[in-house]
């Protein structure tokens, strides 16, 4: 199978595609930086212009400027979307795997609520409104295109990068300082994807050739869990004794009353989980003990 990857060069996709080429397929990628056709690198201009020499079985766009896009900038991530969807059409594409956020349900809230695929979407920040934006666009031009797709919405992916947010924490664990915290840290719920069950239901996705076509699926690990677990379990990972210290509650209801802190501590403790029950079905995520 011949497959394309836009977004390789950023922190995920330069991972995903190192470990994708241990697979038994071809793979091109589609890179707004770089052409090198001898390493199987194409530019989008190459791309829309038909001069790739291969045809392509599945294209998989993870490309997106970043997670701290501005307003203004949504429309510039429409456009790279609707470039591969053009592309798609000169490389005779019929399937396109995409990945969009959590974040088009909303942002962290102090309200519970389990988020499915049939919960309305409400996204309060650039990028959820972008993805959005992007999941509209590929619904639309599946339908007068005639290609099949799968869009995968996914919390924060578990990566010790120092250039992710869960990398920097990684980073301030393994000096040893203790965490400060809030009680409140122990009692939210906050959904995210380990990188390995991603890149096995990406697998599985790609052996199963598009089975289960024209789907939204909710990518996540199967437990939820809370802010002082993610701290207690990066420091696990990392075999450091980890010290959280937990401020008193009014201070924290304090803190609270003060807007711009508000939308800190929520951020930081609030609730944003997924249910992964509709993938599931298809795929059994909980052999992979997440």
């Amino acid at each position: 199978m011949n497959i394309a990857l836009t977004g390789s060069s950023g922190l995920l996709g330069s991972k995903l595609f190192k470990d994708l080429k241990n697979l038994n397929h071809n793979y091109f990628r589609i890179s707004s930086s770089a052409s090198s056709p001898n390493n199987n690198i194409y530019s989008y201009e190459e791309m829309l212009t038909a001069k790739i020499p291969h045809s392509v079985d599945c294209m998989i766009h993870l490309a997106s400027q970043n997670s701290e896009i501005s307003e203004s900038d949504i429309s510039a991530e429409l456009e790279i979307t609707n470039n591969v969807i053009k592309g798609m059409k000169t490389l005779n594409c019929k399937k396109l795997i995409f990945f969009s956020t959590s974040k088009v349900y909303g942002d962290n809230s102090f309200d519970h609520q389990l988020f499915e695929e049939t919960s309305p979407l409400n996204p309060a920040c650039s990028y959820g409104k972008a993805k959005a934006a992007c999941e509209e666009q590929i619904i639309k031009a599946a339908q007068n295109s005639n290609f099949e797709y799968i869009i995968l919405r996914m919390p924060p992916v578990l990566i010790n990068d120092p250039r992710s947010s869960v990398g920097k924490l990684h980073t301030f664990i393994g000096q040893g300082f203790p965490v400060p915290s809030f009680a409140a840290g122990d009692k939210n719920f906050r959904s995210f994807l380990s990188y390995e069950l991603l890149f096995c239901v990406l697998e599985s996705m790609i052996a199963m050739e598009f089975h289960h076509n024209n789907e939204i699926f909710n990518l996540t690990n199967h437990k939820a869990i809370s802010t002082n677990e993610l701290f207690e379990n990066i420091a696990l990972s990392m075999q450091k004794n980890l010290r959280i210290i937990r401020f008193p509650n009014f201070l924290f209801q304090a803190m609270l009353r003060v807007n711009r802190l508000q939308l800190i501590l929520c951020r930081l403790f609030g609730n944003s989980y997924m249910s992964n029950a509709k993938l599931t079905r298809i795929i059994d995520l909980t052999m992979h003990g997440k």
